[in-house]
């Protein structure tokens, strides 16, 4: 039976119909998703050729881009959305350069806080940058040392060392920094499917939603399977440059893009979930195929704060006016965040949350044909059009054909069971032998009788740093869980306290964690990839396999995933992908320690000379203390404590 939507038929319903429902929403508009001028053909991004010393540079800069047929002044990697893609050949011990150049000649101090008026107001330099190789196993702060490759000249690390996935390193404007990622320091790395952004607390938000972002291909076995090595290969990075927030200004005719001239420079465009998808920098692009083509679908969701529920639909038309709801196309998911899959996950849907990648096969229809990228969010249930796959033989004779043998792709995934150090002893580590939950992470626990921040500005402009000190305030609440938060705690108060860092563990061990949301988040940790164990989502793969970024939603209950932090000691982070949610707080400083390293594994000693964990709290905390208690209940209140709370 056919259902209808404002008077059509659901199965056929128009392009408009969905648009004009997604707008009483609070979802796109219409004249925002619908770009000017002929339709836009879906390209690749240009590849980043390393120099001839074997580095490649990124530049971070204003630059001037076309987004459906308007000029905007964005934050770019050498001067297009996305920037260029750096693909690393399959190989051994191979060490990626990057200089990363900042040409921005100032700062430019701006407010960052929550839209529904809930977070403590900060203010960060939105000009400065470093870089993140996002889903790389490698050293987190610096390079190991190289015989006959010292880092030499400006943007070095101490003791003449590159920068290795140092996101707590500074690279403000003028300035440069030299990285080196060491991929097969600890094995063959895994190839896949990954991503490189900025990633500054407080202004990370703000650089990538203008497009400052761009694929990390890392090449290996996987892509001489046959099926695969001659399958279309389409770079997907999807953005989300805010072109339909009031505060974003595209450039006026004759005006030049500059620092003084930036479209998106507002906190509030970072935060806006009705963006308008773009893919690789286009607006509803037409991507040209040919009939039983195999495509490699090459996702990565660098854009924030919503989630996207994708479907190719059957079109009725050349332009998807109109397309058939009820039959969406299947589509096999090959591997997830940079990582292949033990099994083909097959399903009309691929879901996609900031962070994280997808590498899925479709095979084109056998006819000449349109189909429909569509997606779906929480402020747009029906749907926008995202991009329009033009199947057709006269775009050339298809280059494969035939889908990959599941088993073929199986061989190459890493296995699901593997030798770890739990408790202090090494076993077969699995999700069914690790019984011990050795952590709990709470994404936002919310406090009862939570109440607006009443001195929240109207408008999110410009600030002065010495204004916002990201002090303690003595004035706060004890029992209180300040939002937004990871286990009642955010980021710059933890700072403010002087701790080390907020979760500690050593080298080589491996733990059972159990994560909650409150709503829905995408957790993240960097370095070492974390092993999800089963569960009934209808969103995810529900068998265990290897993730970095993964979706926690209350209606879910707890995920339980398996750690492994392997080879590396450190420091690096833990947060949620929305990435204004990190920039409001949403983030934990962790610490991989050398075994048995005391200085690094202990904030001091209790009176029994017990160590008390760099990820403890400090006997004055006692915010962080009533955060510890809070947390281990959550999902139900934390006891009543009147040595905290009071009465």
């Amino acid at each position: 039976m056919k259902q209808a939507v404002l008077g059509l038929p659901m199965h056929h319903a128009g392009r408009c119909a969905f648009l004009l429902l997604s707008a009483a929403l609070g979802g796109c508009s219409d004249e925002a998703a619908t770009p000017a001028g002929p339709p836009e053909i879906f390209e690749n991004p240009p590849e980043l050729a390393p120099n001839a010393a074997g580095v490649h540079e990124l530049r971070l800069a204003p630059s001037e881009v076309k987004i459906g047929g308007k000029r905007y002044c964005l934050r770019t990697y050498n001067g297009s959305i996305p920037g260029p893609t750096i693909r690393v050949p399959a190989g051994a011990d191979r060490k990626v350069r990057v200089n990363l150049h900042n040409d921005f000649k100032r700062s430019d101090y701006r407010l960052v806080a929550g839209a529904a008026n809930t977070s403590a107001v900060t203010c960060h330099d939105f000009n400065l940058t470093n870089l993140h190789a996002h889903g790389t196993h490698v050293q987190p702060n610096y390079a190991t040392p190289a015989a006959g490759d010292p880092c030499e000249g400006s943007g070095c690390g101490p003791d003449a060392r590159y920068h290795a996935d140092d996101v707590l390193h500074e690279v403000p404007p003028g300035e440069m920094a030299q990285y080196r990622w060491d991929l097969d320091e600890d094995g063959p790395h895994h190839e896949g499917f990954n991503w490189y952004h900025p990633h500054i607390h407080g202004s990370t938000a703000i650089q990538v939603t203008n497009g400052a972002a761009g694929a990390l291909v890392i090449e290996g076995d996987l892509d001489e399977v046959p099926g695969i090595a001659k399958a279309k290969e389409r770079i997907m990075v999807l953005g989300g440059v805010p072109i339909n927030v009031e505060s974003t200004r595209p450039l006026a005719d004759g005006e030049a893009c500059s620092e003084d001239t930036l479209s998106a420079n507002d906190f509030e465009g970072a935060e806006n979930d009705t963006k308008p998808t773009l893919v690789s920098g286009k607006l509803l692009p037409h991507i040209k195929t040919s009939p039983n083509q195999v495509e490699r679908l090459r996702i990565v969701h660098a854009g924030t704060p919503n989630e996207l529920g994708m479907k190719l639909h059957p079109s009725d038309d050349p332009t998807c006016e109109s397309f058939d709801v009820l039959h969406p196309i299947e589509i096999t998911q090959i591997a997830r965040d940079g990582i292949t899959l033990p099994q083909f996950y097959v399903s009309d849907t691929m879901w996609v949350s900031p962070g994280y990648r997808i590498e899925a096969l479709v095979k084109m229809p056998a006819e000449k044909t349109t189909l429909c990228l569509v997606g779906r969010r929480p402020s747009d249930l029906l749907g926008s059009l995202v991009a329009i796959f033009d199947v057709d033989a006269e775009n050339g004779a298809p280059t494969e054909t035939n889908m990959p043998e599941a088993s073929a792709v199986a061989a190459l995934a890493p296995p699901t069971t593997f030798m770890g150090k739990v408790d202090g002893q090494m076993v077969q580590a699995s999700c069914e032998s690790v019984d011990k939950i050795h952590q709990k992470i709470a994404l936002l626990v919310p406090t009862p009788g939570e109440k607006p921040d009443p001195e929240k500005p109207a408008e999110l402009g410009s600030c002065d740093p010495g204004d916002h000190m990201h002090g303690i305030d003595p004035d706060a609440p004890t029992c209180f869980c300040p939002a937004p938060n990871i286990s009642c705690r955010r980021f710059d108060d933890r700072r403010a306290w002087g701790y080390r860092s907020d979760r500690v563990m050593e080298v080589g061990t491996t733990e059972k964690w159990e994560i909650r949301a409150f709503d829905g988040h995408p957790f993240h940790i960097h370095i070492n990839p974390y092993l999800v164990c089963a569960n009934d989502s209808n969103k995810e793969p529900n068998f265990p396999h290897w993730r970095d970024t993964f979706w926690v939603q209350a209606e879910d209950g707890p995920r339980q995933i398996l750690t492994n932090f392997r080879k590396f000691t450190g420091q690096f982070v833990l947060h949620c992908h929305k990435l204004n949610h990190e920039d409001m707080g949403m983030m934990e400083l962790v610490e991989i320690c050398p075994e048995g390293d005391t200085n690094c594994l202990c904030q001091g000693t209790d009176a029994n000379g017990n160590c008390i964990s760099q990820g403890g709290c400090k006997a004055e905390d006692l915010q962080c203390q009533f955060a510890k208690a809070a947390t281990e209940a959550y999902p139900l209140p934390p006891a009543p404590n009147p040595a905290l709370c009071g009465p």
